[in-house]
């Protein structure tokens, strides 16, 4: 039988999934790749560490292929992206990685404020410590030694490449999340490598999203028994690929996907930039498209943070306590308000110096008002998002929604009442593995179509519809106004202390 093996590599783990034909999962196996965190809110990763628990997945995942005698078609990588790490000419980390949620960077962006108009109107991006070019701009100024050993400047997603494949190459919609990729020439442009003092021999050939960029090489072989000449995919960045294993194929649909952070995802056949400068436009993990994206940095990241410390661990026993106590709280919270701002706000306000609030407490409240605070704070402010998208794209059919939070159906039909929008939960909730498999099985030549190939994987009425509730929609609405007028105030207070 013949498989395709998804790489799927996140903030904190990675998983190597095989999938037959029909896209039916054969096998599963994970690494943790768990960054170290700093109270200067430098956020690593060890890069020799990373390539050797990669090497470590790929050996487990072949031996159960060659056990079942399996066919590897090809591996198709999707991963987290912006994370920076400086490598030598044979690929050896001469650093750790600056992970994406890295902040040490922020004065850089500070500095280069004034270009903000200018990178927003080429690259579809705001200059943001979540991203590559700036990571780039600290290695050269703050490790002058290391930089001068550098010979290329690699993303997670490269160096993953370049283990399999030898080659130092990336595609079109993980470089447009670097602020150095001209989204209209699809090119590295020399304005951005100007603004950032970048040099263009540090960065990666360029292929499209969902083409083979290489072949496994010999060594490879050696070490996990993945035969030499196996093709490599580079399906895409994690976002682009959920969006894709979501059926985001064309305009009219969302998805919303809350794992660490919040992704939302519109698809477009062209670049689309906002006056305001409120959400992003990427390239996108089908060839020749592009993704309009609002991400919020802490989501996931929040509700765990409040079960570790009202309930004393983040275990599925406290998540599913919590969450029965949330429906023993009403709509509103008994008036508790959270803005889930805890490491900054991305879209979008964009604003590094924003700090989560819990507001309205009173002796009387209890631990269920503030969880479902923290589902509602985190819900209201994606719906900001969906507004600024439905301002500049018009009405949405659906809202296709993934990530772990989504096992609770009461957090499902709360984005169904905020965002007033019928929300899908697919059967099948791996989305960017799924997207990667979705994307090498077209390449492969199995299907003739993406949505050929998500049909088969996501068959029509396997999904469960939350409709929102009319009365809810305008209950959350005024809620939200409240929300936002909040979150206006303490910007302004917090110019002034």
């Amino acid at each position: 039988m013949d498989s395709i093996v998804t790489i799927d590599i996140g903030s904190t783990s990675m998983r190597a999934v095989h999938h037959d034909p029909a896209g039916k999962v054969l096998h599963k196996c994970r690494r943790l790749t768990v960054p170290e965190y700093f109270e200067d809110k430098r956020v690593e990763l060890d890069g020799r560490k990373f390539v050797r628990e990669l090497l470590s997945l790929l050996k487990e995942s072949y031996d159960f292929a060659r056990s079942k005698k399996l066919n590897v078609l090809a591996l198709s990588v999707t991963s987290q992206r912006s994370s920076v790490v400086p490598v030598d000419s044979s690929g050896e980390p001469l650093a750790p990685f600056i992970m994406w949620h890295d902040k040490r960077t922020v004065p850089i962006c500070r500095e280069l404020a004034s270009h903000e108009d200018r990178v927003y109107q080429l690259t579809g991006l705001r200059i943001s410590p979540v991203l590559s070019a700036v990571k780039m701009t600290w290695l050269r100024r703050e490790m002058s030694d290391v930089y001068g050993q550098t010979a290329k400047m690699l993303g997670v997603h490269d160096i993953a490449l370049h283990t399999l494949g030898g080659e130092f190459v990336t595609d079109e919609s993980l470089a447009s999340n670097t602020n150095l990729l001209n989204i209209y020439s699809r090119d590295w442009d020399e304005e951005l490598l100007d603004i950032f003092s970048v040099d263009k021999k540090h960065l990666c050939d360029l292929v499209p999203a969902g083409s083979v960029c290489a072949s496994t090489t010999s060594e490879l072989e050696r070490i996990t028994g993945i035969p030499e000449n196996t093709k490599i995919i580079s399906a895409g960045g994690d976002q682009q690929c959920a969006a894709l294993g979501l059926g985001i194929i064309s305009e009219g649909k969302l998805k919303c996907t809350t794992g660490t952070g919040s992704y939302l995802i519109a698809h477009t056949e062209a670049p689309v930039l906002d006056e305001q400068k409120r959400f992003l436009c990427k390239i996108g993990a089908i060839p020749g498209s592009y993704n309009l994206e609002a991400g919020m940095l802490t989501t996931g990241t929040v509700y765990r943070w409040y079960l570790e410390q009202c309930y004393g661990d983040s275990s599925d026993e406290a998540l599913e306590k919590s969450n029965r106590e949330v429906l023993t709280s009403p709509p509103g919270a008994n008036g508790v308000l959270l803005l889930p701002y805890f490491e900054g706000s991305g879209a979008p306000h964009w604003n590094p110096d924003d700090c989560g609030v819990f507001y309205k407490l009173k002796l009387a409240t209890t631990r269920a008002d503030m969880a479902r605070a923290v589902l509602e704070g985190i819900v209201m402010a994606m719906g900001e998002n969906i507004a600024a998208f439905k301002q500049k794209l018009g009405s949405f059919s659906t809202v296709s929604v993934s990530g772990g939070m989504t096992k609770f159906g009461a957090y499902n039909q709360l984005q169904a009442d905020v965002y007033g929008t019928d929300v899908v939960l697919h059967k099948n909730r791996e989305s960017t593995s799924l997207g990667a498999w979705i994307s090498a099985a077209v390449t492969c030549g199995l299907y003739d179509s993406y949505e050929q190939a998500f049909e088969t994987i996501q068959p029509p009425g396997s999904e469960t519809v939350f409709k929102p509730d009319p009365a809810m929609v305008e209950f959350y609405q005024e809620l939200n106004e409240k929300r936002a007028s909040l979150h206006r105030a303490l910007q302004q207070l917090g110019k002034v202390i």
